[in-house]
C-alpha cells in the first residue's frame, strides 16, 4: 500500500518568514498603488498580522490554524487591514466550510470528477495576466454536463482554482478578472441547483470568502439565460454587480482586453496558445499546490456555544487585539 499523501499543509515555522513584500513579487508595476488603495504600508502589514495571530490563539474554538502571511494576509487586504472585521471573516470562513463541506472541502485536484473539469476548461486560470496585473479565471461553462455532475463538482471545481490562487499575494492585493464563456448554455444546465441552494451559495461566497472580485466578463450569454442572470446578480452587492459586463462576441472581448487579448486568450478564442495546453499547466499547477490545499481541511473550527457574558468578558475578547489595545490605552 502506498504511504498517505501528506495533506498537512505549510508549517507556521517555514512561513511565518519577515520577508519583505516587495521580494514576493516578479511584477512590481503599480504594485504600490494596490497597497495604497488598501491602506497597507510595512508597519500596518505587521502590526495586523500580529494581532491576527493573537487574537488566532486566543480563540478556544479554532485549533490547528495557519498563522502563515500567505494564509492572512487574504482576509486582512479583504477588509483593508481593518482587524476585527478580517477575523470575523476568516471565523465565517472557516464555519463556512465545516457546514457545508460537500462544497468547501477535499478539493483535490486528483478527484476524478474535478481533475475533468480542470482539464476539459471549466474552471482554471490563464497562464497570463490582464492589463491590470490581474490573474485571470477563465471557464467553459458548457464542458459541464448536468446529467453527470452535480453542483458540488461544480462549486469544488471554481473553489479548488479560487483557493490555488489565493495563496499568491500579488492577487490579493490586485484581485480577480473572470472571463465566463457562456456560449451554448441551455437552462438544463440550471437544473444540478434549487433556487435556496444559488441564494445561499452567492450569499456565503460573497461574504466569506476573501477574494477581490474586479471585473466580471460573461461572453456570447443566450438571450433565454438572461433572466437567470438578472436573478443571481440580483444576490449581490451593488458593488460587485457593477463590475460585470456582457459581450456578444470574441471581438467585443478583444476590445476591453486591449493589446494583451493574443497574448492572455486561448488559441480557440483568438490567442496563440491551445486551451488544452493552458489546462494542463494549471492542473500542474494544482497538483504542486495539492498538500496545502488539502492542508485546510485539517483547521479545527468547534461550534459556537451561545452564553451570557458579563460585560468584563464581552470586554476580554479586545485584549487579544495589540492594535487595538494600543489606540485605545489612555482613552476614558
Amino acid at each position: 500500500m502506498a504511504p498517505a499523501a501528506d495533506v498537512s499543509g505549510p508549517t507556521t515555522s517555514s512561513l511565518l518568514s519577515a520577508q519583505p513584500l516587495m521580494d514576493l513579487y516578479m511584477d512590481m508595476e503599480d504594485i504600490e498603488k494596490d497597497m495604497e488603495e488598501i491602506g497597507e504600508t510595512e508597519e500596518v502589514r505587521e502590526k495586523s498580522l500580529n494581532s491576527m495571530r493573537a487574537w488566532l490563539r486566543g480563540h478556544a474554538a479554532i485549533r490547528n490554524c495557519r498563522e502563515d502571511r500567505a494564509f492572512l494576509l487574504r482576509f486582512l487586504r479583504f477588509q483593508k487591514h481593518q482587524v476585527l472585521k478580517s477575523c470575523s471573516v476568516l471565523e465565517s470562513y472557516l464555519r463556512m466550510r465545516k457546514n457545508h463541506p460537500h462544497w468547501f472541502q477535499n478539493l483535490d485536484v486528483r478527484d476524478e470528477k474535478l481533475k475533468e473539469l480542470v482539464n476539459s476548461g471549466y474552471v482554471f486560470a490563464l497562464p497570463g495576466k490582464d492589463s491590470e496585473g490581474r490573474r485571470i479565471v477563465f471557464s467553459v461553462a458548457r464542458v459541464l454536463d448536468p446529467s453527470r455532475h452535480t453542483n458540488s463538482d461544480a462549486m469544488r471545481a471554481h473553489l479548488l482554482t479560487f483557493e490555488a490562487l489565493l495563496e499568491e499575494e500579488e492577487t490579493q492585493l490586485r484581485g480577480f478578472t473572470y472571463i465566463f464563456d457562456c456560449s451554448a448554455l441551455s437552462l438544463s444546465y440550471i437544473s444540478i441547483w434549487s433556487p435556496t441552494e444559488v441564494t445561499k451559495m452567492f450569499g456565503i461566497c460573497e461574504k466569506n470568502l476573501p477574494m477581490r472580485h474586479k471585473d466580471i466578463n460573461l461572453l456570447s450569454l443566450p438571450f433565454p439565460m438572461r433572466a437567470v442572470f438578472e436573478f443571481c446578480k440580483g444576490l449581490l452587492s451593488d458593488k460587485i454587480r457593477r463590475r460585470f459586463a456582457v459581450h456578444s462576441s470574441i471581438e467585443k472581448l478583444e476590445i476591453k482586453l486591449g493589446d494583451s487579448a493574443s497574448s492572455i486568450l486561448p488559441l480557440e478564442y483568438g490567442g496563440t496558445v491551445p486551451l488544452a495546453q493552458m489546462t494542463a499547466q494549471w492542473a500542474e499547477h494544482l497538483e504542486n499546490s495539492r498538500s496545502s490545499l488539502l492542508g485546510l481541511d485539517s483547521i479545527v473550527v468547534e461550534d459556537a456555544k451561545i452564553a451570557v457574558k458579563t460585560k468584563a468578558e464581552r470586554s476580554s475578547i479586545w485584549s487579544y487585539l495589540p492594535s487595538f489595545s494600543q489606540s485605545t490605552s489612555g482613552s476614558v
